[in-house]
């Protein structure tokens, strides 16, 4: 059974335990690995590569914001475990998806592939991933109630 405190995962039935901020970084799971960090560090990348981009290709300042300075801030609060940026995250590797999606017959580029392949993974990752969970939404799976049943 759970308590109060506990929300069975509608996929795998296995309850989320929500702990305070506090808590999470107490943990040693509520530090940041080697995934974040990679994700984090394509953020970053990605983004000053499209400002670079972007600016010598004279695109209008919204655009450039828009598609550059957004995944660079997107990295950075992923770094420093702000909960807003896990969202933007996911947003932004899903317009990914939509843009190779619909460029697919037109732009065989490998670097578009490349990057739909990894807002795949990144996507996976931040929604499904414990350490995720953990950093920005503050919860945890209890694997111990499978073990009970």
């Amino acid at each position: 059974m759970t308590d109060n405190n506990e929300r069975p995962d509608a996929y795998s039935g296995i309850p989320w335990v929500n702990v305070t901020p506090q808590q999470a970084r107490a943990l040693p799971q509520g530090n940041l690995g080697l995934i974040l960090y990679l994700i984090i560090a394509y953020l970053i990348v990605t983004g000053l590569f499209k400002l670079w981009a972007f600016s010598a290709a004279g695109y209008p300042l919204g655009v450039i914001v828009l598609g550059a300075a957004l995944p660079i801030l997107t990295g950075l609060g992923l770094w420093a475990r702000m909960p807003w940026a896990i969202i933007v995250a996911i947003i932004m590797a899903g317009f990914t998806l939509y843009a190779f999606a619909r460029n697919v017959g037109t732009d065989p580029s490998f670097l578009l592939l490349a990057d739909a392949l990894v807002a795949v993974g990144m996507i996976f990752y931040l929604v499904e991933g414990d350490r995720p969970n953990l950093i920005y939404r503050h919860r945890y799976r209890k694997y111990s109630a499978v073990k009970d049943e």
